[in-house]
């Protein structure tokens, strides 16, 4: 019973930023984001399950394709978004986020949004693995020795991350503060499979999992 108790008091205290400010060049066309698993939109797909954990308050990092992304967040209940300035590097998005991401929260989860394998139920797990940890660190979980997303950055570690510069971003300040840093295996690979690229989606496609382009247009993969 305090396990339990201890999660849903971790979860309350929980705010996200979801990086959806990629160009999705690597996808040769469409834009990556806005491609429908289950007939819902990758972008939206990824805020809706951090709204399903729950996580708030959320911000959205929004690129390009600002317009659109907006587009296919319509009807779900109200986030924050900012935009982030174009560039190769998603730090950039990152620092972006978490300058925009001022509400008192305790933990930001921060999660890509091309991962359509992400649940409530990973989310929560890793919520809970974070709540286990020491205060004041960051939890990066881990699979098959990859380094893997979502990962949850302590709300104090938020002014030294933006001090350090976008160019530095969370994973470069993390890279050489290596004591803050509390790494766990995940249960599954839902933490390492992202959309990049069409083969990408055929690997999904093999799994059950189809992403299409939206409307009446041949699948994407």
């Amino acid at each position: 019973m305090q396990a339990s108790v201890q999660a849903t008091d971790a979860l309350a205290r929980a705010g996200a930023v979801l990086l959806a400010a990629g160009r999705s060049t690597r996808m040769g066309g469409p834009n990556k984001l806005l491609l429908e698993f289950d007939g819902e939109p990758m972008v939206r797909r990824a805020l809706r399950t951090l709204q399903a954990v729950p996580l708030g308050p959320i911000v959205v990092v929004l690129g390009p394709a600002a317009d659109a992304v907006r587009a296919a967040l319509e009807g779900l209940p109200a986030c924050a978004t900012c935009d982030a300035p174009q560039a190769e590097d998603h730090q950039v998005s990152v620092d972006a986020g978490l300058r925009a991401l001022t509400a008192p929260v305790d933990a930001i989860v921060i999660m890509l949004a091309d991962q359509p394998l992400i649940d409530a139920h990973d989310l929560r797990w890793l919520l809970a693995q974070w709540h286990a940890c020491a205060r004041g660190g960051a939890l990066v979980p881990v699979f098959a020795g990859r380094r893997a997303n979502p990962v949850i950055v302590d709300a104090a570690l938020r002014a030294p991350i933006l001090e350090a510069g976008p160019t530095v971003g969370a994973r470069g300040y993390l890279a050489t503060h290596p004591d803050l840093v509390h790494r766990v295996e995940a249960p599954n690979d839902h933490f390492v499979v992202d959309v990049d690229t069409v083969d990408d989606l055929a690997r999904l496609a093999e799994r059950g999992l189809r992403g299409t382009l939206a409307g009446p247009t041949s699948p994407a993969a």
